[in-house]
Order: C-alpha cells, then structure tokens, then sequence
C-alpha cells in the first residue's frame, strides 16, 4: 500500500466519523453537551473533595457515592418511560438548568464559607 492511498483512506475515515457535524444543530449540541459534561465531572470532584475534606473519611466518601447512583437504578428504567412521552428539547433545557442551578448553589454555599 502507498503512502498516498494510505492517506486518503485516513482521510475518508476521519470524513466518515466526522460527517454528523455537518448539521447545524448536532454541532450546537455537541458543543453544548461537552461543556455540560466538563462541568459535571468538576462538580463531581469538587463534591467528592468537600466530602472528604469536611469528614475526612474515605468510607462516607464511597457511602455518598454509591448512594447518589441509588436513584437512578431504582428509578431510571421508569424515568425513561415518561421522559420519552415528553418534549426532548424542553426536558433537555430543563434538566440542564437545574443542573447549573445545583452547582451553582452549591458554588455559593462553599465560597461563602456555609459550608466547609
């Protein structure tokens, strides 16, 4: 195989990955779900190291841990259900706000010294 057709079948792959993002809106919620991820997992962090610094206990740190994912196994399965019966957008926008609002309450509590 050359060096020339070795690269534009690299090149026709990466055009086949990459043929979503010709859409307008996919690229806006790409964009927009990346960011909110990056913001979910500082926030975890962040928690996680609030956790363990105010009981400095890694044992409560996996018990809140594990029982923050209790929710979503016993209830994920029927949330689903209802979730698809309403508008994707509006829960989307909503549960995304509600997500911003959380982290930034809890942004407020730890720079305000209520909690630490």
């Amino acid at each position: 195989m050359s060096t020339q057709s070795y690269l534009d079948e690299r090149k026709s792959a990466l055009k086949f990955l990459m043929r979503a993002l010709a859409y307008k809106n996919y690229r806006l919620f790409f964009g927009g779900q990346s960011l909110s991820l990056i913001g979910t997992w500082m926030q975890q962090v962040a928690m996680s190291w609030l956790i363990y610094r105010m009981t400095d206990s890694a044992f409560l740190l996996g018990l809140i841990g594990f029982t923050g994912q209790i929710p979503t196994v016993i209830f994920g399965s029927f949330a689903g259900v209802y979730a698809d019966r309403l508008n994707r957008r509006n829960l989307l926008i909503a549960t995304q706000a509600f997500a911003m609002m959380q982290a930034l309450l809890l942004a407020f509590l730890t720079l305000t010294g209520l909690v630490a």
